[in-house]
């Protein structure tokens, strides 16, 4: 069984909760990044802090590609089942 979004969302919304300073229920429920703070230094916040919470290398065009919390944790499934 690989990696699916509900088994990586809950520490991808931890991550990005703490990279934005918003509780995770608050992504949850508006899960559009721009929305928050999302800048190029929250991206790379994001991106590093990511990449070690789950020990991959994220595609850098795909990672930035993102716009939604969802989307960021279909990409890390993605990763982790490649």
């Amino acid at each position: 069984m690989g990696n699916t979004v509900d088994s990586v969302g809950a520490e991808v919304l931890e991550v990005l909760g703490e990279v934005l300073s918003q509780d995770p229920e608050a992504l949850r429920a508006q899960p559009v990044l721009a929305g928050y703070d999302w800048d190029s230094l929250a991206s790379l916040e994001a991106l590093a802090q990511l990449e070690s919470a789950f020990g991959v290398r994220l595609d850098l065009r795909a990672f930035q590609a993102v716009r939604t919390v969802e989307e960021m944790a279909a990409l890390v499934a993605a990763t982790l089942n490649s």
